[in-house]
């Protein structure tokens, strides 16, 4: 999301959003184009997003409303890209 304005639209336990940062480093299964759930707020500007097989903590920054679909997404909705293995200290 580009501007905080956007936050307004998300309503908990119905709104999708997509990764659009490789946050593969926290789990494997958080690659950019990955969609959540939101069902939560854990500070002024974090959403709490449910994946599939985990629920993290996300910035609004690194993520996107996906318009008309609601729910939670299916194992079948999620990318299969492989993460790449990182290099000590990078990000």
């Amino acid at each position: 999301m580009k501007d905080r304005q956007e936050l307004d639209r998300i309503r908990f336990n119905e709104t999708r959003v997509v990764l659009t940062r490789d946050l593969s480093t926290m789990n494997p299964n958080l690659v950019p184009g990955a969609q959540g759930l939101v069902i939560g707020k854990l500070a002024n500007y974090t959403l709490k997003v449910a994946f599939p097989r985990v629920t993290v903590g996300v910035s609004w920054r690194d993520c996107e409303i996906v318009p008309d679909k609601i729910g939670m997404p299916t194992d079948a909705e999620q990318p299969k890209a492989l993460p790449r293995p990182r290099a000590m200290g990078e990000e």
